[in-house]
């Protein structure tokens, strides 16, 4: 499968230690947090955020036992902002299971995502480190700012280019941008290498959010997660917009259809093998900044150099 490469990059970083670990923090007096943080950490996941932060916080020389706080955070964080999400968008189908809030319920999932965050918070607290909390909340914010933006525009479509970037910036790059940034504030690195490692997970978060874009309209066999969803949810992903300034009159013709499910038959047919080689390239365009910020950083590694290869390997032989 496609996805071999990302499973095994940092492999026994994530062992069941790391499993274990996960689980206590989600220890609760209530049944609900129990039962919904069993059924998301039982459906597995690549945890490429904390393999990013061990991985960078490795390679600058850090112990594991000062990095680990910053992965479990990472990993939590991304947790809930799915549990979130999930609601938000009415999504119905993660890694091939039914999500957390068709299981239990809108309510329960969303405040298991705020007990989560609050874990996090808690988690990252214990380093004692008040730039790296500070850094956290103001990723958080930019990822409530982004689900925001995205919910905004997901009114009708759009052709705008700069606007969805920024939204995947802020949902989903941001959070691998302080990844990359956490261990180099904990080694206490120059503001040069800082930046580089910052630049590093952007690129990578980037990349990752716009190869998702494509998979989800170019379904395989082997996916899982709901084919086409983000139109039915009215997201102007990278290929729709590609479309539209290639043929405005797609946009002002699906602007007339009222039905989610008419806008998704409707448009299918315009993502052409063109529009998809096109985003593909603006993926591939910021995976190799990513490798050359990691080069510029002075940290690199071979498995840090393959995380934008293993990301970009995601869309063989799709179209």
């Amino acid at each position: 499968m496609i996805l071999e490469i990302l499973f095994g990059i940092g492999q026994t970083i994530m062992d069941g230690s790391f499993e274990n670990s996960l689980r206590e923090i989600f220890q609760s007096s209530t049944q609900y947090t129990m039962q919904i943080g069993e059924y998301i950490l039982g459906s597995g996941g690549k945890r490429l955020r904390p393999k990013l932060v061990m991985l960078i916080g490795r390679s600058i020389g850090l112990p594991d036992e000062k990095i680990l706080p910053a992965a479990y955070t990472v990993e939590l964080m991304h947790t809930a902002s799915l549990l979130h999400d999930d609601v938000v968008d009415c999504t119905e189908i993660r890694r091939a299971r039914p999500t957390a809030n068709q299981v239990f319920g809108d309510k329960p999932a969303l405040l298991a995502g705020d007990f989560i965050t609050a874990s996090a918070m808690e988690t990252l607290c214990r380093i004692g480190n008040l730039s790296l909390v500070e850094t956290m909340a103001q990723t958080i914010k930019k990822m409530a700012e982004g689900e925001l933006k995205e919910l905004q525009y997901a009114k009708e479509f759009h052709d705008d280019l700069d606007t969805y970037l920024d939204i995947i910036y802020l949902k989903t790059a941001t959070l691998f941008e302080f990844c990359a940034y956490a261990p180099g504030i904990l080694a206490e690195l120059a503001p040069e290498s800082l930046n580089a490692l910052k630049n590093y997970g952007k690129a990578v978060g980037m990349g990752f959010q716009i190869v998702d874009d494509i998979i989800n309209l170019t379904p395989s066999k082997n996916d899982n997660k709901d084919p086409f969803n983000d139109i039915l949810e009215g997201k102007s992903t990278l290929p729709l917009v590609l479309a539209f300034k290639e043929n405005p009159g797609i946009l002002a013709d699906v602007a007339g259809l009222t039905d989610p499910a008419d806008k998704q038959r409707f448009l299918i047919p315009h993502i052409t093998p063109s529009i998809l080689r096109q985003s593909r390239d603006v993926a591939h365009g910021y995976l190799d900044d990513a490798r050359a910020a990691i080069r510029d950083s002075g940290f690199n590694t071979d498995e840090l150099a393959r995380i934008p290869e293993a990301i970009a390997s995601q869309l063989d032989h799709r179209f």
